[in-house]
């Protein structure tokens, strides 16, 4: 078929201009029943602080799908949830749990260990769990495994080596690797890897990406959909981004520190 213009209609063009009635109805209610999930970012990190028992009480009660905590292990081997890698000027690594606990408690918060925070969670809401460095996999998968059933939760991290030793061990766990990282000795490299993922995230064996909003550029979700690659975001506070993120089939998950306008903006769709 040709325009009188002489320019061919695209095939996959022609196939959607004699879609019929029915099959348009499908598709329109396909597109009504997707529901791009809210995940809390750390809780929710907007109303009480971040990483705490009473973040993750009111993304729960917000009704967040899933709550994302960061892990990081003490001196003396205590999983804990914390997200920046010092506190007040040192460390959280060469530190014991009894100090950085006392260190939160003058800050005027109480840190809770993963253990607790997993206590708390369970079979309330699902998890997001970011590991913030290395090494540590094996003791954060055996505590999971005493409250978690494995469809409950994803683990990310922006190390590749990290996700690739859990899928490697742990096949049926879903892993996603975190683009966008802030610092680094190899900016443009590091950049390239993350604009265009594809071989990276193959062999990471990740099952996701989790990607930085300043990344969706150049092609991105395309790409990642063509490598049949679910996409999480971060971190989404706007509300004109959130709706934008929500009429977008190519993004799976939005991660934001405001679980109730995302949620409330989702139900308005």
């Amino acid at each position: 078929m040709r325009l009188r213009s002489g320019f061919s209609i695209p095939l996959a063009l022609m196939a959607i201009l004699t879609i019929s009635c029915s099959d348009k109805l499908q598709y329109s209610e396909k597109m009504k029943m997707r529901k791009t999930m809210i995940i809390a970012h750390r809780g929710a990190s907007a109303f009480a602080k971040e990483n705490t028992i009473e973040s993750f009480r009111k993304a729960i009660d917000l009704g967040a799908d899933m709550i994302e905590i960061d892990v990081r292990r003490t001196k003396d081997h205590i999983l804990i949830v914390h997200h920046d890698e010092l506190i007040k000027g040192k460390r959280v690594k060469e530190l014991t749990y009894d100090e950085i606990f006392k260190m939160a408690r003058d800050q005027g918060f109480s840190l809770a260990t993963f253990e607790e925070v997993l206590k708390y969670t369970s079979e309330k809401i699902k998890l997001d769990i970011e590991l913030t460095e290395e090494t540590y996999e094996k003791g954060v998968i055996e505590l999971l495994s005493k409250y978690f059933k494995t469809d409950q939760y994803v683990i990310t991290s922006f190390y590749d080596s990290c996700i690739r030793r859990i899928k490697d061990d742990h096949p049926d766990i879903k892993v996603g690797l975190i683009l966008g990282i802030s610092k680094t000795k190899h900016p443009i490299r590091t950049r390239f890897s993350e604009f265009f993922p594809a071989k990276r995230c193959r062999e990471a064996k990740a099952d996701f990406l989790v990607a930085r909003r300043n990344l969706l550029w150049f092609g991105f979700l395309e790409r990642a959909k063509r490598d049949n690659k679910p996409v999480f975001v971060y971190t989404v506070n706007d509300q004109k981004m959130i709706e934008k993120m929500l009429q977008d089939p190519r993004i799976d998950a939005i991660i934001t520190d405001k679980p109730d306008l995302a949620i409330g903006l989702r139900e308005k769709q």
